[in-house]
């Protein structure tokens, strides 16, 4: 098939923009179907796109016999059982991440996709970021060396709404996820210990949710190099999210603050603009990783992000959220 017809399940933001994606940005791709259980979604995104069929529950677009695979953009707590289903549907399947917020159901999903061979790619976007994918190509040239310390900044402008916060897993299973499943990426080795802490310190509201707003993780890797990721909410300049990875015979360094290709100068000096959000800071990612999704489906690939690497990211953040609440190091075997 030249196509593949796919159905989005979740029309928040996150879902919307995936959606919109399929429907008009990929070649290889055609949005069969969404499935919202809001009607208000549902009508908007029918504004723009009335071919579409829409439904309330996720499970019709599941019996849809015109769906080849479909992506999963439902709040976080949902995420394991609609793959499962999504599977046994037999879909091809995307799911943002993260794959769970719970070790356990991480590994039924882990064992039910290996039991029936079912293909399901996890949404760790930032892989798919071209600054990241130089650096990762950079790594496996040898050209640098080898990598001994990573040092990953992640800021948000703010913190989300508590009504979002509430249920997303929180600093370190929402936010921190992306900088840990980088970290394993980037550095090609497993992690064994993690220490964090973290506190409350610019959004007293948090505290009735259990939540933070700031944390440092520092990790220790099976071959011995370390590293050091900061979540935070409290940039209020802008999205702020750079990693450094210091290398045997160099450096790498990604991102940067600055959005448009414009420096200002007048007697108060040099400014320029700053990203944002991640809406824009990763727009092209977001689109680089459902093409990568749909051609790996077509082609009969392997995804290119699997359950396993979703599992181990859970893991970690769960450790982290272990040592923060004990004050103390926590291994990956206690966990």
């Amino acid at each position: 098939m030249s196509k593949l017809a796919c159905g989005v399940i979740g029309l928040g933001r996150l879902g919307f923009k995936h959606a919109e994606t399929i429907a008009g940005r990929l070649a290889n791709a055609k949005l069969v179907a969404v499935a919202d259980p809001l009607k208000d979604n549902r009508e908007r995104f029918l504004d723009r796109f009335n071919q579409v069929k829409a439904y309330a529950d996720y499970q019709d677009l599941l019996n849809d016999g015109d769906v080849d695979a479909v992506i999963i953009a439902t709040p976080t707590s949902t995420h394991a059982r609609i793959v499962v289903e999504a599977m046994e549907a037999g879909k091809a399947v995307f799911c943002e991440k993260p794959l769970s917020l719970d070790i356990d159901e991480a590994n039924w999903v882990v064992q039910e996709t290996e039991k029936r061979g079912a293909f399901v790619q996890v949404g760790f976007m930032r892989r798919f970021d071209r600054g990241y994918a130089a650096a990762k190509e950079k790594l496996l040239s040898g050209e640098m060396g080898q990598p001994v310390f990573i040092h990953c900044i992640g800021r948000d402008p703010c913190a989300p709404p508590l009504e979002f916060a509430r249920d997303s897993g929180g600093l370190f299973l929402d936010m921190c996820i992306h900088d840990i499943d980088l970290a394993r990426w980037l550095m090609d080795s497993e992690v064994t210990r993690v220490y964090a802490q973290g506190g409350i310190l610019m959004y007293p509201e948090l505290k009735e949710i259990g939540d933070i707003d700031h944390a440092n993780i520092l990790v220790t890797f099976a071959n011995g190099t370390l590293g050091s990721l900061e979540g935070s909410r409290n940039a209020r300049y802008g999205y702020d999210v750079r990693t450094e990875i210091i290398c045997t015979r160099g450096a790498l360094f990604v991102g940067q603050l600055q959005h448009t290709p414009c420096l200002i100068l007048n007697k108060a000096g040099v400014t320029h603009d700053v990203v944002p959000w991640f809406a824009q800071r990763f727009d092209q990612a977001y689109l680089d990783e459902l093409s990568n999704f749909v051609q790996n489906v077509l082609e009969n690939r392997e995804p290119s992000i699997t359950v396993q690497d979703g599992l181990m990211a859970v893991k970690i953040a769960v450790a982290a959220q272990k040592s923060f609440m004990s004050g103390q190091a926590v291994t990956l075997d206690q966990v």
